[in-house]
């Protein structure tokens, strides 16, 4: 009992000390950085004992110098509302020797965020990510009345989970303590942070059954480990070693100290169930829920949060996390992202144990999560407790009529924006749907807005946006954005320049006024993309158009290179030119690789080799451009890669990780799943080799192609671009060039080519003879600089077609961007000489300057043609088609091919397909309607039935995903499964096979080489199914149709036929019923006999001869009624491989 009593006292004298201490000035001026700091961080800025100003005073030392920081004084001050403000005005002398800038503050965050507003708006200065303009007097300008701001939201959240993988996976403190700096200044007080914390699963689960080797295995290395933590993959590329853990460990440390000491909250990773692989083994009560793949890589599992042990090791996961890093007081975690499945699992359980697990770890703790796709989901929204968790929203600006309170039961939620992705370097924000809709949401009534999220995928781009998304949070109302532009040309380089002005307006009304219309990233450039001319995006998931007019951004370079000498030192002036000249050329390769196809389908190679030499002159051009900028150069990544590393090998590895990511992002699957060039990214040495290397590549192997003509050799860009990867080659690490001089050369080059197109179009694609059409003929000048002058058009037709000018065929002049129409009535005769297929061309004369010039550019029209016997056609999607011998088109639209969707038109021939058979077809062409629209081969028990017919298989080629074999997998006449070969498109041929209810696919560039696509089981296929030619256009709607060709359609033995095998059809046959006269098949017998002699005599004219009496004679017995449909078509086929194989 002694000691009991004692053991009381000395915990009661505990508490007292601890009480007296807690009332200290000292103690509460760093209580910041303690257990409730994010739940206090507005409270406790309403206090002036709750936080010091020394940090502030050190930040601003940083980033301005003693010289300039010692000219301000920091208050922290109280407020009654809960609401971050701070002011600005005149203080006081500073040791009686000069006038100081006071600045008052309820918060550090508050405070650094006043200083910024002093810099932008009084002071005509700017520190971004980006560049920086510091021109400041000896003696700083003081408001001439006091500033007051106030925040409006109080959560102002930063950073993408992706983004320490896209911007600086390998980044050293002083590239963080910038960071975090600037952050700061731009009011954010709320930060994810991830470096390091690949230690805290390393050490929960060896508390859970695993060596520190497996665990190392787990882990990927830190350009990759995004995803990791986000439960998308695991293991890549190669285990990461003790040293770089411990290194990222002391780098986490380093970032959350600072981020406290600046009152902002780091923003850890939660645990939501993420474990590794073999988890039930090591841990018997466990339930993981396997998560199947994303983007061609295993997911780790997911351990059932309602299970006992999820609890256990949650608890394990957070006391770990708090002993390495300290504690915080909010927490990111995307449950089920992007394609997780729960099984079985109940997710309203889940969630509610997934909150109560941080809730008993971190009292209070916020649930950060992100909105994206069906994240967070309905079951987690509805279950757990609102009041503590914040959806930081990164689709609030790529759609109109969103209501987030009721999708989202008022849960607190952030304004986001993800204006980046994969690190893209594309200029570029949806900065006007800013400007109107967060305003519009914050003021509805019962808004439960609460904050602004700044989400690119990676940071360290689009300056102007993070500084206008990150003002949001401390205005009162919508700005005028004229005006707005205007103020930041002016703190962004130092003084008034009408020049700058007029720069940045034609940016803002580009670029920077982008719509909502589904996307929230402005296009890539076609540079960094797989080669193709047909490419119209380099990452799988970005815009495949421009989302702005190029022509007016176009007008920013000649303004930026005429604003004032005096204004063009700083490294902000720098940086803004480099971007705009780069984004310039980036936008000038969607003008010219057009041309380039054109000329290549022209098979005119003179052209070809003209442009595509221009294309990869301007790649180098771009290069050196880009090497100008520190920030812009690959170079600089790599080495901040090996730097992490303490020997050789290491390096190697850790550069490869860097090195995959931009290129080939993973493996072989992950890359053809669409990750290839996902993080395309125009920088020296990525443009200057790698993309050069790649194009460069591609044009020799098409003009061996025109040279020989032969099919181009097909490249396998995963072991080019992995092979790339691989290397371990030097590139700059220091800028190089002057900036002005290039960008002067950039624009005397574009402002000198003759650049002008003609599109064309027509009011009907399909045209019988006798009806008229109309084509519409525009000529563009794409010159982005200067006018086109004395444009002439013509139009040439064949015989049999007739042409009348509607409109004016000349213009005087257009200017850059500029266009005029041209409309002719054609008419087909009925006594046009022609296959299906016409071609009208059209030249366009015209000069640039005193230098002539010259466009052209023809289009088809579909004359159509009866489809022959034994040809069928059946249409769900407005198809019209077409016949010309051995060739077949068809128009036609097609929203999908696809679940209950079945739009296709179709030419096919009746119960034709049987085991043992081959059908065969090139597609010669094919319109891109969109990425999925499909042509090919169909096959089904009745092609005429559109739902619920079964034996349903087609292999088709696609515009964008190369060769597909789709197929219903259950025999319900749905197709809901499909494999696919990319690296094709046409011209292409296509060749499926039946052995039984088995169908393999292949494709060939040359009809000799075949790649098998797959091959896969049909249930419910019929003995002799439906096979045809099909089209669907596969996007979404049947107004928007497509043309196809196809040249031959055969349906022939999968092995070598023989006469005697013809003998025995007969036979078989006459057995069935299917030939009902026994003196029809003994005379079909005699004809096939004296056919056998011939072969085996060698007697090629006879033989062919015998066969083409043996047809004439089937088709006789067909139409007398003793050979059935059926059998004659089967025999006839057969009869005709024969034939053509003797001829």
């Amino acid at each position: 009992m002694k000691n009991s009593h004692q053991h009381l006292l000395t915990k009661l004298l505990v508490f007292l000390c601890l009480f007296f201490v807690l009332q200290s000035p000292v103690f509460a001026e760093s209580a910041g950085t303690g257990k409730n700091s994010h739940v206090n961080n507005e409270k406790h800025s309403t206090q002036n004992s709750v936080f010091e100003t020394e940090s502030t005073k050190k930040a601003v030392e940083r980033l301005i110098g003693k010289k300039f920081a010692k000219q301000f004084h920091f208050k922290a001050v109280e407020t009654n509302d809960e609401k971050d403000y701070f002011s600005i005005q005149k203080g006081h002398k500073n040791n009686g020797t000069q006038n100081t800038i006071l600045i008052e503050g309820t918060s550090t965050s508050a405070l650094l965020t006043g200083f910024n507003w002093y810099l932008k708006y009084v002071a005509d200065a700017n520190i971004s990510w980006n560049g920086e303009q510091l021109n400041l007097p000896e003696k700083l300008p003081v408001p001439e009345s006091e500033i007051k701001q106030e925040a409006n939201v109080q959560h102002r959240f930063a950073l993408n989970d992706t983004d320490q993988g896209y911007t600086q996976p390998y980044a050293d403190w002083d590239y963080w303590e910038r960071k975090i700096d600037v952050l700061a200044l731009h009011g954010v007080n709320e930060v994810l942070v991830y470096p390091g914390q690949e230690a805290v699963y390393k050490k929960t689960f060896q508390e859970f059954g695993y060596t520190e080797e497996e665990m190392i295995e787990w882990i990927p290395q830190p350009a990759h480990q995004s995803w990791w933590l986000l439960q998308n993959m695991s293991g890549f590329p190669d285990p990461i070693s003790k040293d770089v853990i411990n290194k990222r460990v002391e780098l986490g440390k380093k970032i959350v100290k600072r981020l406290k000491e600046l009152g902002m909250t780091p923003v850890f990773p939660g645990y939501f169930g993420t474990v590794p692989a073999d988890f039930e083994e090591k841990n018997q009560d466990a339930n993981v829920v396997p998560q199947g793949t994303w983007s061609g890589f295993q997911r780790p599992g997911w351990l059932d949060p309602t299970n006992v042990l999820y609890q256990e090791v949650a608890a394990s996961f957070y006391k770990n996390q708090e002993e390495i890093f300290g504690e915080t007081t909010m927490y990111k975690m995307d449950l089920l992202h992007e394609g997780g499945t729960a099984g079985k699992v109940n997710v309203q359980n889940a969630s509610i144990a997934v909150q109560n697990a941080l809730e008993k770890a971190h009292p209070g703790a916020i649930w950060a999560i992100l909105g994206w796709q069906s994240n967070p989901r309905k079951e987690t929204i509805k279950a757990i407790d609102r009041s503590k968790m914040l959806i930081v929203d990164g689709l609030s600006d790529r759609y109109t009529g969103l209501n987030r309170e009721e999708e989202w039961l008022n849960t607190p939620y952030a304004f986001g924006s993800i204006w980046n992705f994969g690190g893209h370097t594309t200029m570029g924000a949806n900065m006007s749907v800013w400007n109107s809709t967060y305003w519009d949401w914050l003021e509805k009534p019962n808004s439960a807005l609460s904050g602004i999220a700044i989400m690119p995928e990676a940071s360290d781009n689009n300056p102007v946006a993070f500084d206008f998304l990150s003002e949001l949070a401390w205005r009162d109302t919508p700005v005028n954005l004229d005006t707005w532009f205007s103020k930041w040309t002016e703190r962004r380089y130092g003084d008034f320049d009408q020049h700058a002005v007029n720069a940045w307006q034609a940016l803002q009304e580009s670029a920077y006024s982008m719509p909502a219309d589904g996307w929230s990233e402005a296009q890539d450039g076609l540079f960094g993309a797989e080669p193709s001319l047909s490419a119209t995006k380099a990452a799988s998931w970005s815009p495949s158009s421009m989302r702005y007019d190029p022509n007016t951004f176009a007008k920013a370079l000649p303004e930026l290179l005429k604003v004032d000498s005096s204004l063009r030192t700083s490294s902000a002036y720098k940086y803004d030119l480099m971007d705009v000249t780069r984004q310039v050329i980036s936008n000038e390769s969607r003008i010219l690789l057009p041309r380039i196809k054109a000329a290549y389908n022209a098979k005119n190679r003179e052209k070809f080799n003209e442009l595509s030499d221009q294309w990869l002159h301007w790649m180098k051009l771009l290069d050196q451009v880009v090497g100008t900028n520190k920030q812009t150069m690959i170079g600089p990544w790599l080495e901040k890669a090996r730097s992490f590393a303490l020997n050789e090998e290491g390096a190697a590895n850790l550069e490869y990780d860097a090195r995959t990511l931009l290129t080939v992002w993973g493996n072989r699957s992950g890359s053809e799943a669409g990750l290839q060039d996902y993080s395309n990214r125009e920088w020296q040495g990525l443009v200057g080799d790698y993309y050069y290397s790649r194009w460069k590549a591609y044009f020799d192997s098409l003009d061996k192609a025109l040279k020989t003509g032969e099919n181009p050799k097909s490249i396998d860009w995963y072991e080019f671009g992995n092979n790339w990867a691989k290397q371990t080659n030097d590139y700059p690490l220091e800028s190089t060039g002057d900036i002005y001089e290039l960008a002067q050369q950039v624009y005397d080059e574009l402002a000198s080519q003759s650049l002008a197109s003609i599109e064309m179009s027509n009011d009907r694609v399909a045209v019988a003879p006798g009806e008229p059409t109309t084509i519409s003929v525009t000529f563009t000048n794409h010159n982005m600089f200067e006018d086109a002058k004395d444009i002439q058009l013509s139009l040439d037709t064949p015989n049999g077609m007739t042409a009348e000018a509607l409109t004016d065929v000349s213009k005087d002049s257009l200017a850059p961007g500029e266009a005029f129409t041209v409309k002719w009535r054609i008419t087909v005769s009925e006594e046009i000489d022609s296959n299906f297929s016409v071609n009208l061309d059209v030249a366009g004369s015209y000069k640039h300057g005193a230098t002539n010039a010259e466009t052209s550019n023809n289009i088809n029209l579909l004359i159509v043609k009866d489809i022959q016997s034994p040809f069928k056609t059946k249409s769900f999607n407005n198809a019209i088609f077409s016949q010309s011998g051995e060739q077949f088109a068809i128009y036609g639209g097609g929203s999908d091919l696809w679940g209950l969707t079945n739009e296709y038109g179709t030419i096919y021939q009746k119960d034709a397909f049987s085991s043992g058979k081959s059908v065969t077809t090139k597609v010669m062409s094919q319109d891109h309607t969109a990425p999925w629209a499909r042509a090919g081969i169909v096959v089904r028990n009745d092609l005429a039935k559109q739902n619920g017919s079964a034996g349903y298989i087609n292999l088709a080629i696609t515009p964008e995903n190369g060769c597909v074999l789709s197929w219903d997998s259950n025999g319900d006449g749905y197709v809901d499964s499909y494999k696919k070969t990319k690296n094709k498109t046409t011209p292409v041929y296509l060749r499926l096979t039946r052995e039984g209810t088995t169908f393999i696919g292949e494709c060939s560039t040359d009809g000799e080489t075949w790649t098998t696509v797959s091959a896969d089981d049909v249930p419910g296929v019929a003995e002799a199914p439906d096979a045809g030619l099909f089209m669907t256009a596969a996007n979404g709607s049947n107004d928007h149709r497509g043309v196809v060709k196809f040249k031959e359609f055969s349906i022939s033995p999968a092995q070598d036929l023989t006469v005697t095998d013809v003998k025995e059809k007969i036979k078989d046959y006459r057995q069935s019923g299917g030939i009902n006269s026994d003196k029809a098949a003994h005379a079909l017998t005699l004809h096939v006999t004296a056919v056998e002699r011939y072969a085996n005599n060698n007697e090629t004219e006879k033989v062919v001869k015998h066969l083409k009496g043996f047809g004439d004679l089937l088709e006789y017995y067909n139409e007398s009624g003793l050979v059935s449909d059926k059998a004659y078509q089967e025999i006839k086929m057969d009869a005709d491989y024969l034939k053509e194989k003797w001829q």
